[in-house]
């Protein structure tokens, strides 16, 4: 579909009313302007006639290259155009600027044909977004100042432009159109993480600015293209990082991973230092995976706890190791001491651990057996050694077990029952070196 924009024959007569202040032309101009609307023609073009304000913006219909939507086609003479062209040269010699011009042209439109009925006027190219295009934003106060109602999207674009915030927000809400559908559309923007609370506060100050601060916060760090400086304006404005996405990762955990030290910390005292997302991960997990030192020390200061392990069996100490990120481990051993085995070294220590207890379990048997062998006369030295020997065994292995570098992962029933042998097998041994003690006591006496 081709979208041909018409420039009446009347327009040339308008300018000159305009200019020359002529109330007359003016007038008649309008009288005969042609029906403002669009037009589907059989050979799939679409001519449109707007309302004179429109024109006036643009001043001069506009090359093929200048304007993707309309193409323009004018219906006055080579003469008018003369004229039109003389003019605005005139105006530009005259210190004007294509803005100052055009406001010019829309205060001495104003008196014959109000702006704001102009722009209720349904038209493919809203007025608004015509005067942004053009960055003509003395007129959009101008329309706005002569009771001119912006549109839900209209309003979204105009918030884009920062240095504009501040004097649109003086018409907020009363110039627009649907506050409704604004609200939902800010809404929209503001879950996804943009930057359009300040509006939805201004547009509707009821909405629960909390959780609608909790989502944008939370959805603004999961994006790859999230920054520091913009999660604080959620912040500042009473966000918690505590909302949780569907993996239970939380907005605190998402800013950990990123590594913005300035979000965790203002956010580190709301926080639950034990929540966990759907893989066991917690924010101190992130904080390695950020590789962001300052950040590890921040949390393990603030009493996170370095031997919750994740899924996958890791601690924020054997997840620093395993991203080889060599300056995490080393902080984690020189300023905490904290320091985990390797696989292999939790292999071993688990073996020696068991090795000790599978001994004292099968010292209860070879002593029994000692104990009731006629044929051996040391049986008391015999049962108090090795007796000696289960109790310190089960104690290193006790002590062995306790050590912060033993492997807290998920072991075999069959060593549970190893130790627990263990413990019987020393109970029993115990009990053989108080009866032989007591024997031979006996018999001093």
């Amino acid at each position: 579909m081709e979208n041909v924009l018409i420039w009446p024959k009347e327009y040339p007569l308008l300018i000159k009313g305009l200019v020359e202040q002529n109330g007359a032309f003016i007038l008649d101009a309008l009288e005969t302007w042609p029906a403002c609307r669009s037009t589907h023609e059989d050979d799939g073009v679409c001519t449109t006639v707007l309302p004179p304000i429109f024109y006036l913006a643009w001043f001069t219909p506009l090359e093929p290259f200048e304007e993707c939507y309309f193409q323009h086609i004018c219906e006055y003479d080579e003469s008018a155009q003369t004229y039109i062209s003389a003019v605005k040269e005139h105006y530009f010699d005259n210190e004007y600027t294509p803005e100052s011009l055009v406001l010019m042209l829309c205060q001495r439109l104003e008196k014959y044909a109000n702006v704001s009925a102009q722009n209720e006027i349904d038209t493919p190219q809203s007025l608004f977004s015509l005067f942004f295009a053009k960055r003509y934003f003395t007129l959009i106060e101008h329309a706005l100042n002569n009771r001119s109602k912006l549109s839900a999207v209209d309003t979204l674009a105009l918030w884009q432009e920062v240095d504009f915030r501040e004097r649109l927000s003086a018409y907020i809400p009363g110039s627009i159109a649907d506050l409704e559908h604004l609200t939902e559309l800010a809404s929209e923007k503001v879950a996804k993480g943009k930057d359009y609370f300040t509006l939805l506060t201004q547009v509707s100050p009821d909405v629960d600015s909390v959780v609608l601060l909790e989502k944008a916060l939370l959805a603004h760090l999961n994006k790859k293209t999230a920054k520091q400086m913009m999660a604080m304006r959620f912040i500042e404005q009473g966000a918690t990082g505590t909302l949780a996405d569907e993996h239970n990762k939380t907005a605190f955990m998402w800013a950990a991973e990123k590594g913005y030290v300035n979000v965790v910390e203002t956010l580190l005292s709301q926080q639950d230092k034990k929540a966990v997302d759907d893989k066991r991960n917690t924010a101190l997990h992130y904080a390695v995976l950020s590789k962001n030192e300052s950040l590890m020390v921040l949390l393990l200061k603030a009493g996170y706890d370095f031997r919750v392990r994740n899924n996958e069996g890791l601690s924020c100490y054997r997840l620093a190791v395993s991203i080889k990120a060599s300056n995490l481990v080393k902080c984690l051993e020189r300023d905490f001491g904290i320091k985990e085995l390797s696989p292999e070294g939790q292999f071993d220590r688990i073996k020696k651990v068991h090795a000790l207890h599978a001994l004292v379990t099968l010292l209860l048997p070879v002593q029994l057996f000692f104990f009731f062998d006629e044929t051996i006369t040391i049986k008391s030295e015999l049962t108090l050694t090795l007796t000696m020997i289960a109790a310190v065994c089960f104690f290193f292995a006790a002590t062995l077990k306790r050590c912060a570098l033993y492997p807290h992962i998920k072991h075999p029933w069959g060593l549970f029952v190893l130790r627990g042998f263990s413990l019987v097998s020393l109970v029993g041994q115990l009990g053989l070196a108080a009866i032989v003690t007591l024997a031979a006591l006996s018999s001093l006496v």
